[in-house]
């Protein structure tokens, strides 16, 4: 038995790839084996899926001695590129769904929504994560301007919300309607602002600490504009490169080539534009600023150009659906196998339950308020304004993103075990329970199908 829990460590077996194949066998009956459960207990999939990498990850019974779960956290880590490859996908087919009819209905309520819940998540999580400062100045042995930094950073990570579950549980039960759309095009959106707000709130943070780290405030204020311009611009580029590539190209099968080519192409150009930002930041003594163009918006943009300029849209759409369900089930046992708690020390734990609670709550608290506001602002039906909010727990990918860059800034940097923990343990809470929420905001509105109830 210790030697089959041994070869899913991609590391201790010297990085052989069928450790990785046997990893992914793992997942995939584990993601089976979970859907099957799900359906016995009548909660969404993403749900057991989150649970199921629980289970056999290095986060729960990795806390034993001498054992790291049955796939080990290093090849976790090898298999992140499943990750990325599915979040591309779902970014991808949130960008077809914005089809210009779809667009004239839906208008601006959707960025209004956005900007305000993420505003409201930014302040509140850092408002409540302030009120523990004395208690969290001793704890982690800071200053209560770092203790802010802490607080503004875990603020701008909390105005994200990830696609990913949302989507899955409003295909899953097959709702329709105008909550439901809205919905889908305020978390699309929400990408956009919770760039801006996290971009200004560096820069916040870069201000209060000065000598900390060699920056430029301008930069730092103008690096988020900057990330979604040129994610746009991309998104434009690659959405015309796709149009024309189906066009040139009539099987199925080559059409969808194509567009995994674009899809990956897309992402991949993303990560080397910004790191050749980030050489030439630090060549210029500015290692302090962080490019990061948004992979999720420019393949988002992608999908909107391909939906609305190809005609074999809806072919090559459907194609994808049949092509992505082991990537969606994938990407959901790994993100339940993410979470590990090893190393932590006692004062750690403590701050990081602390941080968890507050972030947690306040970051609900939050966007439910920013939706009350802007829904009541806009005019929207009651179903929006009082339950939109449900569907807006979800983190994932780009939430942690987010951390690993808040992380590397100086006054932050020996902070940055405590921050990941926090963010990951954080997106798991969320896309545990948030399914839950948004399966009971569907039915509750009457969007979903009552016969998959």
């Amino acid at each position: 038995m210790n030697l089959f829990f041994s070869l899913i460590d991609f590391e201790g077996s010297g990085r052989d790839p069928s450790v990785l194949l046997l990893a992914i066998a793992v997942i995939l009956m584990t993601g089976l084996l979970m859907s099957k459960l799900t359906k016995v207990l009548h909660i969404p999939n993403v749900t057991g899926y989150l649970v199921g990498g629980l289970l056999i990850g290095p986060g729960l019974f990795g806390l034993i001695d001498g054992f790291d779960g049955i796939i080990a956290a290093n090849t976790v880590t090898a298999l992140k590129v499943i990750v990325k490859i599915e979040l591309a996908f779902i970014a991808f087919t949130i960008g077809c769904e914005f089809k210009k009819s779809f667009l004239k209905s839906v208008g601006i309520k959707p960025i209004g929504i956005a900007f305000a819940e993420s505003l409201f998540a930014v302040v509140v999580i850092t408002g409540v994560i302030m009120c523990f400062s004395p208690l969290l100045t001793d704890l982690m042995h800071k200053s209560y301007t770092q203790v802010f930094a802490y607080a503004l950073a875990l603020g701008s990570i909390g105005a994200a919300t990830a696609p990913a579950a949302t989507l899955m549980v409003i295909k899953q039960y097959k709702a329709k309607g105008e909550l439901t759309d809205t919905l889908v095009a305020t978390v699309a959106v929400d990408d956009a602002t919770a760039l801006i707000f996290f971009g200004l709130s560096i820069a916040i943070i870069e201000v209060i600490s000065p000598g900390e780290g060699h920056s430029s405030l301008a930069l730092s204020i103008a690096l988020p504009f900057m990330e979604i311009f040129f994610a746009i611009v991309l998104g434009i580029v690659f959405g015309v490169i796709i149009v024309l590539l189906t066009k040139f190209f009539h099987g199925r099968g080559t059409r969808l080539c194509s567009i995994l080519a674009v899809v990956l192409g897309c992402t991949g150009v993303c990560w080397a534009i910004s790191e050749g930002f980030n050489q030439l930041f630090a060549s210029h003594g500015l290692e302090g600023n962080h490019m990061s163009i948004s992979e999720l918006f420019a393949v988002m943009v992608v999908g909107l150009i391909y939906t609305n300029f190809s005609p074999a849209e809806e072919k090559t759409v459907e194609l994808i659906d049949r092509f992505t369900p082991p990537f969606v089930m994938s990407f959901f046992v790994l993100s339940g196998a993410d979470l590990n708690f090893k190393g932590l020390t006692q004062q750690e734990l403590i701050v990081i339950v602390i941080s968890i609670c507050c972030y947690v709550l306040a970051r609900t608290g939050g966007k439910y308020a920013g939706v009350q506001i802007s829904g009541r602002m806009f005019h929207l039906p009651n179903k929006i304004t009082n339950l939109m909010a449900l569907g807006l727990m979800p983190q994932g990918g780009v939430a942690i993103g987010l951390s690993i860059i808040a992380s590397s800034l100086p006054v932050l940097q020996d902070l940055s075990k405590i921050i990941s923990t926090t963010i990951i343990t954080a997106c798991f809470i969320t896309e545990l329970f948030g399914p839950l929420f948004t399966k009971y905001m569907l039915y509750k509105a009457g969007e979903a199908d009552p016969a998959l109830k």
